[in-house]
């Protein structure tokens, strides 16, 4: 391939062999270093006009019609192989850019036979979002803006994602397509969805996700969600699921997270490859801590076949919310605080674990004192002095954000707190510093179940309905 030729390419193109196109030069090194020593060697191909009156030449066609967006596609290619240099991301990063941004403009209307491109745009997305990644890692040293790279990337794709449109054909009404026989555009429709969600967060831009996600389904002409590719679909999830937890919409991420890990353990033959072991990893940094917020008791034996460490660390924050220890709690969160930012799941345990942490307290108190003795009487001085072994003392270790809410003498409070969200049936007496409860043997009859209650004040979004269908 050492003599690959100009008039090659503009044949190959002719021919419909667009990966020819491709900047990727691991894939495509040997011809874009064979048509960079012919575009050096002839004088008359140097210059950027040169370059665009060749391609002009070709007169290219697309159904008795010229495409300007593909010749200026096509131009940038030129120019990336004259100009670009192999050893440096850095020096040739702007041609990069540039012809992936003329590349995706050719999609954008539909007009044009956009289907042929769309493999390729897909290849240099592949190629171009590492590239920007490893730019912006080292921003400080290119002295770029952070996030420059891929903020940019982002742009691009978005673009491509806002010119999807389902058909507006009388024929397509109600109509269930298969997704192979479906526009190309169409087809990776999930594809970008996940690519932009990917992008946002790392950013640290979840707030331009909803948009993605509210558009999803409005512009997929497929028949189902299940008729994407389940790796596709099963990140869709896990992104989804994110967002969801995110937003401390607790329910709602756990089903979907859920729901990811359960897919994906059901395709994969073992769970020792080391990218399933990743991808299972990543989708349990969110699940385990949505599924204690709902009471649920994770499988720590089977997490810590796929991530001993994860499984360890979260070991010990559910030992301490099951024995209802506040201390406990508040060192946890204290020890993992910086881990548990770049999560951002700091401020949603803060919130939600406590009060479950309380739950399980008052729960130790009924089942040795109130229920043993059936007199469905929780005095408050009993809770307190509870409370008090709980918290531990706050004035040795001092005040900060996890011990500062946190008071013996906030009995009542926590009483009231955990009957309004229907975590305790009961009734409080102030002036009689009385919790008076139904005399019963079952707990379950007096504490309801985390997760029912959850479920029951925070139902599902029915707009992800159609991701069961």
């Amino acid at each position: 391939m050492m003599d690959y030729s100009l008039q090659q390419l503009f044949q190959d193109v002719r021919n419909g062999n667009y990966e020819v196109l491709s900047a990727n030069l691991n894939q495509n090194g040997h011809r874009i270093a064979a048509l960079q020593r012919e575009l050096h060697a002839d004088s008359r191909l140097v210059d950027d006009k040169s370059l665009k009156v060749s391609i002009e030449s070709q007169n290219f066609q697309f159904s008795g019609k010229s495409w300007t967006r593909f010749t200026m596609m096509l131009v940038s290619f030129l120019q990336y192989c004259r100009d670009v240099n192999p050893w440096s991301t850095w020096e040739s990063c702007d041609l990069i850019f540039k012809f992936y941004q003329d590349l995706s403009n050719c999609l954008l209307n539909d007009n044009y036979p956009t289907d042929c491109l769309v493999p390729l745009f897909m290849e240099m997305t592949e190629y171009v979002v590492p590239i920007s990644i490893e730019l912006d890692v080292n921003y400080m040293a290119l002295k770029t803006d952070k996030n420059q790279f891929v903020s940019h990337t982002s742009s691009i794709i978005s673009k491509v994602f806002n010119s999807v449109k389902p058909s507006r054909s009388a024929d397509d009404d109600d109509q269930e397509r298969p997704t192979s026989s479906l526009p190309e555009k169409q087809r990776i429709l999930l594809y970008l969805v996940n690519k932009l969600v990917n992008l946002y967060f790392r950013i640290q831009a979840p707030q331009l996700c909803s948009n993605i996600f509210k558009n999803f389904k409005p512009k997929s002409m497929a028949s189902s969600f299940r008729t994407y590719p389940i790796k596709q679909q099963i990140e869709y999830r896990y992104l989804l699921g994110r967002y969801y937890l995110l937003n401390h919409r607790v329910t709602n991420a756990f089903v979907q997270l859920s729901t990811a890990f359960n897919e994906l353990v059901s395709i994969t033959s073992t769970t020792d490859a080391p990218q399933v072991g990743r991808n299972l990893s990543r989708i349990l940094r969110y699940l385990v801590p949505a599924g204690l917020i709902m009471g649920k008791i994770p499988r720590f034996d089977f997490i810590s076949v796929m991530d001993s460490e994860l499984s360890s660390k979260y070991s010990v924050l559910y030992q301490c919310i099951r024995s209802g220890k506040i201390s406990g709690l508040n060192h946890w969160l204290k020890n993992h605080e910086r881990q548990l930012c770049e999560e951002h799941l700091l401020l949603l345990l803060l919130e939600k674990l406590p009060m479950i942490c309380y739950r399980n307290l008052v729960k130790t108190v009924l089942l040795n004192f109130v229920i043993p003795q059936n007199t469905g009487k929780l005095p408050y001085a009993t809770l307190e002095t509870a409370m008090k072994l709980s918290i531990g003392d706050t004035h040795i270790k001092g005040i900060d954000i996890y011990s500062s809410i946190h008071s013996p003498a906030n009995v009542e409070n926590v009483l009231v707190t955990l009957i309004n969200l229907g975590l305790l049936r009961g009734n409080c007496f102030p002036e009689l510093s009385l919790c008076v409860v139904k005399k019963t043997q079952v707990i379950c009859d007096i504490l309801p179940l985390v997760q029912d209650r959850i479920v029951a004040n925070f139902p599902l979004n029915p707009e992800d309905s159609w991701l069961d269908d």
